[in-house]
């Protein structure tokens, strides 16, 4: 399913998903290291209240050699204000960890210390801290216990704090933490999704044009290299497309030069053979006359110019077939401008007999074309039809012509013999024709000169019912 994501959105999601598994680690670490320096720094915090609460007894304690019996006496209501102070439960024990007195009322679990605890603190000397989970709330606690010294060092009472784990504040923080954090990562998103959209698609953006640019390459068409100044993965394949240009008109340059040198040994073979079928009988008349020549034979004048119009007749053809080679080889120089296409029409088709000839076309079709083309196109196309009329038949011949907003299209329709399925699909090419004295070069010059023009051909045509040749030519600007 992910392959069939459009690269720039592959790109995009790839980006935001390492932005997130970042900024989601970077979270766990954070927070993570802020609960551990919190604790630490609460524990501390602690630690030092319990510290001066244990100074303050001291001090009270220290005037004079205060024995076990008078921890009680001297310490007497300074306990409540202590406790009050430091906002902490406080109680003393004897040494054999009976309860002495204390900020509250004990209840059955703080009227004694435990012997194990008793015994714990005997071996670490000082003081023990035991963690505990309150059997009614359920919150974790400490409970501390530690000697109480005279001035001669010796251990007059237990000293026991009670306090709980206070992590209302710890929560406090780090729900504010959180709440920050996430406002941030929402920010960080945002910024790094916009970037990482714009940078995706500017990235794609050159792909597309590199694509486009390949599918557009081709050897008619005027390719040009890719300006890319950027040193990164495209750089090779803008680089590798333009030496591929350059190899690619190489050798459409030497296929070109192939196919004219080709083009041109076949049109030279096509035009010696078109001249040879003329001279030949030719020659053989004016042989056979020469062998038949008597200056004193009464028709040699008649015989003679029957020889001269014969010959006059093998020159035309000759002439005609020249011209034609002509017309096909060089390219013509078009002298585009506005024209009337109906007022072209009717001028190009007066050389023919106008009560065969049907014209169907509006008053205002405007074409930007070769008036001298257009007319050529349209001769060949009607006589053509016209040869195609056997001589037992009347011609019925309709030039309509129609346009839309893009083009105009010409429609040439007879009703002659029609063309042979079998030799349809040679009828535009250079060379063939089905008329024993044509070069073959008629419909291949017009199909060659609306190509020019960005346009196209075609026909149908029906034996014994006649042929309907359509050309479009767009309109231009």
């Amino acid at each position: 399913m992910y392959k069939r994501f459009p690269l720039s959105l592959r790109i995009f999601l790839v980006i935001i998903l390492v932005v997130v598994s970042s900024m989601f680690a970077m979270g766990l670490i954070t927070f993570y290291q802020y609960v551990r320096i919190a604790r630490e720094y609460n524990n501390k915090k602690l630690e030092r209240k319990e510290q001066l609460i244990v100074e303050t007894f001291d001090y009270l304690l220290s005037k004079k050699n205060t024995a076990s019996s008078e921890v009680k006496d001297k310490i007497g209501n300074k306990i409540y204000e202590i406790s009050d102070i430091n906002n902490l439960d406080i109680n003393f024990y004897s040494l054999n960890g009976n309860f002495l007195l204390g900020n509250k009322i004990p209840d059955a679990s703080s009227k004694f210390i435990p012997k194990e605890y008793l015994k714990s603190l005997s071996i670490n000397n000082d003081r023990i801290k035991i963690n505990k989970k309150s059997p009614l709330t359920g919150e974790n606690y400490a409970t501390i216990y530690r000697y109480i010294y005279n001035n001669n060092y010796e251990p007059i009472a237990i000293i026991n704090f009670p306090f709980l784990h206070d992590e209302f504040f710890l929560k406090k923080d780090f729900h504010t933490l959180l709440y920050r954090y996430l406002v941030i990562m929402l920010i960080v998103l945002v910024v790094s999704g916009v970037f990482s959209w714009f940078f995706s698609q500017t990235l794609t953006r050159k792909i597309k044009d590199l694509a486009q640019r390949l599918s557009d390459t081709g050897a008619l068409t005027n390719n040009r290299p890719i300006l890319y100044n950027y040193i990164d993965e495209i750089s090779p394949l803008v680089k590798a497309y333009n030496i591929m240009l350059v190899k690619f008109k190489e050798q459409t340059d030497a296929l070109i030069k192939s196919e004219k040198d080709n083009a041109w040994q076949q049109m030279a073979r096509q035009v010696a053979h078109e001249i040879k079928n003329p001279l030949t009988p030719m020659r053989l008349e004016i042989q056979s006359f020469q062998l038949r020549f008597n200056p004193e034979d009464p028709e040699i004048k008649d015989k003679l110019n029957k020889l001269i119009r014969s010959l006059i007749t093998q020159i035309d053809t000759i002439a005609s077939i020249a011209e034609a080679f002509s017309d096909f080889a060089k390219m013509s120089i078009k002298k585009d401008e506005k024209i009337n296409v109906l007022e072209i029409a009717k001028n190009s088709l007066e050389i023919f007999p106008s009560q065969y000839i049907e014209i169907v076309a509006e008053e205002n079709i405007i074409l930007n074309f070769d008036p001298n083309l257009l007319n050529r196109i349209l001769t060949n196309l009607v006589k053509n039809a016209f040869q195609a009329i056997p001589e037992n038949q009347t011609p019925e011949i309709i030039v309509r012509i129609t346009q839309d907003n893009h083009n105009v299209y010409f429609l040439v329709i007879d009703n002659g013999t029609g063309i042979p399925k079998e030799i349809q699909s040679k009828i535009f090419t250079p060379q063939f024709s089905t008329k024993s004295s044509g070069s073959g070069l008629g419909l291949a010059i017009i199909k060659k000169i609306i190509e020019e023009y960005n346009g196209s051909i075609n026909f149908t045509s029906e034996e014994d019912v006649g042929s309907v040749f359509k050309f479009e030519i767009p309109k231009g600007e």
